[in-house]
């Protein structure tokens, strides 16, 4: 894994097998948002997580089997644009500490980063640095696009050359913070999210779940509902039904009064606390009315999907779970650097050893109930993957299938196909020294099935070393295609399909 800062704009590719299987109809632009630049030339900090990278967008423009053009172009944050400009990474918050043995933020440099966070322009601040979600609100016909992360920064572009154009904040006072994952209403072009309001030095906080229509602007969202929480909850994405939201606060606590003590590393004053239960709140999105629960779960950074049965009365909820302490141990460099030689684990490196999971949460008598999928495969991949992603038009609602990634041991990582309706329908790609990346489905215009279309994603090619853009039928889970790129993407987490991109 390397550096890539990189920029370029509209290469052409050449599909390997001369793109006879890829549909025509795949079109728009399909983006990935990660880490790409963790060094400037004249550093005495250095990073120790992949993860505090600073974000690089990468596109492709599709156009069937004509055309996929290829583009590469940082985001030019202020803490990004800043560090060009000294040759060094300026003071900033970052997730994980410093590489060991290389010098700590200094008194004074805790002080600029103090003055950068309570800074009420979004120009000078301390943490945007947004990687690695991406979003649309706006409609299709006049979108908005940005990169997002669980701070409430996010970061408009230009979807046509990746050029940074605006850093957005809500107005009022600043939220402690916001989720990466956002989701849409189903039925509606809405965008649907949370903040969480409150001090770093103390007292009442609460949640905003915020609701933005396509012509509002992103600093005064429609507030659906407001309820207090009894402390900074790590979360970085939630569940969407036809008629609620669905937000487990798991007990990974942040202590926020302990972050100047901590030099501004997030990660250092987050704690599990296993013996907490798991708060999880629902929230009507019709009439703002809140209910809330407690049970035991599972931590996830990423749910899959809900949906309403027996008459709205019961939520099925499916998730994949996470080893809590996953955001700190699974992108630090000492140990993505350092895979072991031989797999022998039986954990998976971002799950542990947890498989994916279904709550259904009773909403008349709030009993919450957990269960499993089979692994008819019997395949060590099958229920131990994360970045899940659907078919989006069967969001809130009943699905059956979900395609995920799998990694164990860091460098041996599988595309899952789980049918949660039917596990004998389940399908796994591994290639030995292929690297692979969370999929987007795109669907079929005139698709009639759930998975009548294409998953997409990018690998890096270990042999060859090189990434390539793949293509896989959704249905069949077989690859149509694949296009090697001039430029490798190192380790990115998510990507987004806009189909109204078009060029």
């Amino acid at each position: 894994m390397a550096e890539n800062p990189t920029e370029f704009h509209d290469i052409p590719l050449t599909w390997l097998r001369n793109a006879t299987s890829v549909p025509d109809w795949m079109g728009g632009t399909f983006v990935r948002n990660g880490p790409a630049q963790i060094t400037f030339g004249k550093d005495k900090h250095f990073l120790g997580s992949w993860l505090d990278g600073f974000a690089k967008l990468n596109s492709f423009k599709l156009r069937g089997k004509n055309q996929v053009l290829f583009s590469g172009k940082m985001l030019e944050s202020t803490t990004y644009m800043d560090s060009v400009a000294a040759g060094t990474i300026v003071p900033q918050l970052t997730l994980n500490k410093f590489k060991e043995g290389t010098p700590e933020w200094s008194f004074w440099d805790v002080m600029k980063i103090t003055k950068r966070m309570m800074s009420a322009d979004p120009k000078h601040n301390g943490f945007d640095n947004t990687n690695p979600g991406l979003w649309r609100t706006g409609s299709p016909s006049k979108p908005t696009y940005f990169a997002t992360t669980d701070t409430p920064l996010v970061t408009q572009f230009n979807i046509s050359n990746l050029a940074t154009l605006a850093i957005l904040k809500p107005d009022g006072e600043q939220p402690l913070t916001g989720c990466t994952h956002w989701v849409r209403e189903p039925g509606t072009e809405n965008s649907i999210n949370f903040v969480t309001r409150g001090s770093v030095m103390g007292g009442k906080t609460s949640i905003e779940v915020q609701r933005l229509k396509p012509e509002t602007d992103y600093s005064k969202p429609e507030i659906v509902a407001t309820f207090p929480i009894d402390a900074v909850h790590m979360v970085h994405s939630f569940s969407i039904t036809e008629n609620h939201t669905v937000l487990f606060f798991y007990p990974l606590i942040m202590n926020m009064m302990s972050v100047f003590g901590a030099k501004f590393h997030a990660l250092e004053v987050v704690e599990y606390k296993e013996a907490m239960d798991t708060r999880i709140v629902v929230v009507n999105m019709k009439s703002g009315s809140v209910k809330q629960f407690s049970a035991k779960t599972l931590y996830a950074y990423h749910h899959i999907n809900a949906y309403e049965v027996n008459n709205g009365s019961e939520i099925i909820l499916d998730m994949s779970p996470s080893d809590p302490n996953g955001l700190k141990d699974y992108p630090a460099l000492k140990n993505m650097m350092n895979p072991p030689q031989e797999s022998t684990g039986i954990n998976g490196s971002t799950t542990g050893p947890y498989e994916t999971t279904r709550y259904r949460i009773n909403l008349q008598n709030g009993i919450i109930s957990d269960s499993t999928f089979p692994n008819v495969l019997q395949n060590r991949y099958v229920n131990k993957f994360d970045f899940p992603v659907i078919n989006e038009a069967y969001r809130g609602k009943k699905y059956c299938i979900t395609y995920g990634v799998s990694a164990f041991d860091y460098s041996r990582t599988a595309l899952v196909k789980k049918n949660v309706c039917d596990s004998n329908q389940d399908k796994v790609i591994y290639v030995e020294n292929n690297y692979v990346s969370e999929m987007f489905f795109i669907a079929n215009p005139k698709g009639t099935s759930e998975d009548d279309g294409v998953v997409v994603t990018n690998v890096f090619d270990g042999e060859k070393e090189q990434s390539y853009f793949l293509v896989l039928d959704a249905a069949t889970f077989e690859e149509l295609d694949r296009a090697y790129m001039p430029h490798a993407i190192p380790w990115a987490a998510h990507g987004m399909h806009y189909p109204e991109a078009q060029f």
